[in-house]
């Protein structure tokens, strides 16, 4: 990527960085602040930081921020992933599905893999305790061919990794055992792996489609990621049950003694429940909710990271961490009233870092905030800044002439330009026109090729907009900027007709039903669910992938009957 972070080395301000950044790495860790970066130079100017190499951590301030930045930085790092941040408003209520534990899962996969990773997340995302990375790496089964499996041991340990077992593994999470066949759907994997043994020993593995079953590619080993946040062993369950249960019955029998014999069942309902799925079935998915009863050693993400070799962004910093103390006030407020109530037992308050202690860890590693203001911020204790002038591009709405008139300005002023293309074919013929044009333009894939003064350069790569440097002269064009965004096609809305729903009575656990916004989902039922102090009856859809929609009890007409729980899958 020299391509890009070359024309940084120009910019005093940046060797300035780098040097105080290499200070830091081998003594005091520090906080650094640079302003002046435009949203979309951001990604570029920390992939630039130490030439690209190490861990790297960036923290914002919004899911849907960080879901954008990990689009943009993946243009310069594909071992890049997304960590979600828990949603602890419906923390026990199972609306996460395996969608969000899988995306959870797949970064850890990335640490865990040692080699170096940048993993984008929000403040509150490091706010969610973790088993420490010894628990996690114990618990990942790696199986080659020649392999001996006991069948009867690893379908236990199937269990335990937080895996469903079910007749054919269809979607993520699920295991099947058929005579000698077993096949397992990894979160981490885009489809199902399938070990045939001979009599004990592993024959062959290989990957399979999971609707025509027929086999993708063969394979020597496999590594199964757990299908759960907190896999634990059959020790490790009952010690952590018998916790629970200690601690529920005084906290019932402290209800009773204020005679309050709902909250008191209820509080010790709770405990029985887990001890009856986690003892008796061996489930390990969905203790993570109970994480301190399990894990007496808990730790955040930054501690799944070396000290020495990983850099910290923070993006806007101020409103990054005012999110995790809106976090914090929302999590200690909701719990209090799900404590009073007996929805929740003490040992549950302690399932978010506060922001304070997530401040006291940030302290340990090589940090550099990113903001555009240089605005005062109460929260950190900035050591140096430093400030790095960028801008925008003009956007030219397919005006190929405006284009080539600010191309041309830019090669009078000694500018060295970089346009980029998501189509290989467009951005050779976006070259060979601009040549046409009088301009020393030419295409490459070689993002380690020096882009000289006056030299323009197109290549395959999609970023969302481009950036300008007017202090080093050096300037990314994205294909966006020169096109327009995409247009999305309106798609009629299809009105589906389906059978009107009058009361509960017409509904049946397992239908299909046609929510009109969401699409066809599986109904399982009413559940009551606590919402700012006020409890009350939800309608809850099972969606494909693991995912679940709760929609009020009152708004019935939202939803209309597909077919029965017997019908034909659609």
């Amino acid at each position: 990527m020299k391509t890009f972070t070359e024309p940084l080395m120009g910019l005093k301000e940046f060797e300035d960085l780098e040097q105080a950044l290499q200070k830091m790495q081998t003594g005091k860790k520090e906080i650094l602040q640079i302003s002046g970066c435009i949203d979309a130079a951001k990604p570029h100017m920390m992939y630039s930081m130490n030439n690209g190499a190490g861990n790297r951590i960036i923290v914002t301030f919004h899911e849907q921020k960080a879901r954008e930045l990990e689009e943009e930085y993946r243009f310069f790092d594909k071992r890049t992933a997304y960590y979600p941040a828990k949603d602890i408003l419906f923390y026990q209520s199972d609306i996460r599905g395996n969608v969000l534990t899988g995306e959870r899962i797949n970064a850890l996969k990335m640490i865990a893999e040692q080699e170096p990773c940048t993993i984008i997340t929000t403040f509150d995302g490091l706010m969610n305790p973790m088993p420490t990375p010894e628990k996690f790496l114990r618990s990942i089964r790696e199986i080659a061919v020649g392999d001996t499996v006991d069948l009867e041991e690893f379908a236990r340990h199937l269990a335990e990794l937080g895996y469903e077992k079910n007749y054919q593994a269809q979607t993520m999470g699920e295991f099947s055992i058929r005579g000698g066949i077993i096949d397992v759907f990894p979160l981490t994997e885009e489809n199902p792996v399938r070990l045939e043994l001979w009599g004990d020993e592993v024959d062959s593995i290989r990957s399979f489609d999971a609707e025509s079953q027929r086999s993708i590619e063969n394979l020597e080993k496999v590594r199964i990621y757990p299908a759960c946040e907190l896999a634990l062993t059959k020790e490790e369950r009952q010690a952590g049950v018998a916790k629970m249960l200690a601690e529920a019955e005084k906290v019932s029998a402290q209800f009773r003694k204020e005679m309050k014999t709902e909250e008191a069942y209820r509080a010790l309902s709770i405990a029985k429940q887990v001890e009856e799925e986690a003892v008796e079935f061996g489930v390990s998915a969905g203790l993570d909710a109970y994480l301190s009863y399990f894990c007496e050693e808990r730790v955040s993400l930054l501690e799944y990271f070396g000290k020495k070799d990983t850099l910290v962004f923070l993006d806007e910093a101020a409103r990054t961490i005012e999110r995790g103390s809106a976090t914090e006030t929302e999590f200690t407020e909701n719990m209090k009233q799900r404590l009073e109530k007996g929805y929740i037992l003490p040992g549950q308050m302690r399932e978010l870092f506060s922001c304070r202690e997530i401040l006291g860890k940030l302290q340990s590693y090589s940090c550099i905030s990113f903001v555009v203001l240089d605005l005062k911020n109460k929260y950190l204790d900035i050591k140096e800044r430093f400030h790095v002038e960028s801008k925008t591009v003009n956007p030219y709405n397919n005006s190929f002439e405006l284009l080539v008139k600010d191309l041309k300005r830019y090669k009078k002023q000694g500018y060295r330009a970089v346009l980029l293309s998501s189509s290989r074919t467009r951005a050779k013929r976006l070259a060979e026109d601009l040549m046409a044009e009088g301009l020393n333009t030419f295409y490459s894939e070689d993002f380690d090729h020096e882009v000289k003064p006056g030299e323009i350069m197109t290549g395959y790569g999609k970023i969302k907009k481009g950036y300008e440097y007017p202090l080093l002269k050096f300037v990314v064009i994205s294909e966006s900027d020169i096109f327009g965004g995409e247009k999305k096609k309106r798609k009629q809305r299809r009105i589906y007709e389906g059978e009107k729903i009058s009361s509960f009575t017409d509904l049946s656990i397992g239908d299909y039903v046609v929510h009109e916004n969401h699409g066809l989902g599986i109904y399982r039922g009413i559940e009551k669910i606590e919402v700012d102090k006020t409890v009350k009856d939800y309608i809850k859809i099972e969606y494909a992938g693991g995912g679940n929609l709760y929609i009020l009890a009152t708004q019935l007409e939202l939803i209309q009957k597909y077919a029965k729980a017997d019908a034909k899958k659609p």
